[in-house]
């Protein structure tokens, strides 16, 4: 992801690895893990060449599936193929033509959310499945994917979900023919603020937006709309987060107001 820092263009990638350099983190990048014992985890690099290293403290967010579900017609017919990838996420309003790389397109993205052929189904956040990846797939040498899943919660989900939301209340207000709502995460914007360091007044966060989340190479030069999509690091950027920390409590509890805090 390219974007903005104080008037130069950067890399999230080149930006992400300073954040670690200062703080004495090392990144590891394009690797598997393939199995984690006590102290020590066994990865595999892009070359094929197995490691290990060793940790005090780990958090592995491994690569999930949805929910085995069934789903059976009115006459009893599995129709769980038809309505759920091999994943087991449910397909929506997506091109899951399968596609290399250089041929996917922000018009795969669903913009609606409804499982094809039911007015009543939508999956929104991780529960549809994506038509692809956004980032670049790649392979070890020993055929081991490496392909980091497209993020669908935080911000996106919210709006998927609020999107569904108007639609479902329009239908139920003025019947079934209204027009679907639409956010498709090839148009919509996001923002996203990662700690850095605590304290009220040596604290610090990482503070970024971007727009599109799906980057479209058809419309940007660089995926992304160089203008929006930003990044900045800093004091301001934990009292940010501080401060979504108590408006989403507020939301979520419905408080006097709530509709007009953002997702």
């Amino acid at each position: 992801m390219v974007f903005d820092q104080q008037g130069f263009q950067t890399t999230s990638e080149l930006w992400t690895g300073s954040l670690f350099r200062e703080r004495g983190v090392e990144a590891i990048l394009g690797a598997h893990v393939s199995k984690v014992e006590d102290g020590l985890i066994h990865y595999e690099t892009l070359d094929g060449a197995a490691h290990t290293i060793g940790f005090d403290f780990a958090m592995l967010i491994p690569p999930f599936g949805g929910v085995p579900l069934k789903a059976f017609d009115a006459d009893g017919a599995d129709i769980t193929a038809e309505l759920f990838a091999p994943s087991g996420f449910m397909k929506v309003d997506a091109d899951y033509t399968a596609k290399p790389y250089e041929l996917w397109r922000a018009e795969d993205w669903p913009t609606t959310y409804a499982a094809p052929g039911y007015d009543n189904l939508w999956a929104v956040g991780i529960a549809f499945a994506p038509p692809h990846q956004i980032s670049r797939p790649h392979k070890t040498a020993n055929g081991t994917m490496i392909a980091p899943s497209p993020p669908r919660t935080g911000m996106p989900s919210g709006v998927m979900g609020k999107t569904v939301a108007m639609t479902i209340a329009d239908r139920i207000k003025h019947g079934a023919d209204v027009e679907a709502h639409t956010a498709s995460m090839a148009r919509m914007g996001a923002a996203c603020v990662a700690s850095a360091g605590a304290g009220l007044t040596r604290g610090s966060a990482a503070a970024m937006t971007m727009l599109p989340v799906v980057p479209d190479y058809q419309r940007y030069r660089t995926g992304r709309d160089e203008r929006e999509t930003r990044g900045e690091l800093g004091l301001h950027g934990h009292w940010v987060k501080l401060m979504l920390h108590y408006l989403f409590l507020y939301k979520a509890k419905a408080r006097p107001g709530w509709q007009f805090i953002p997702e």
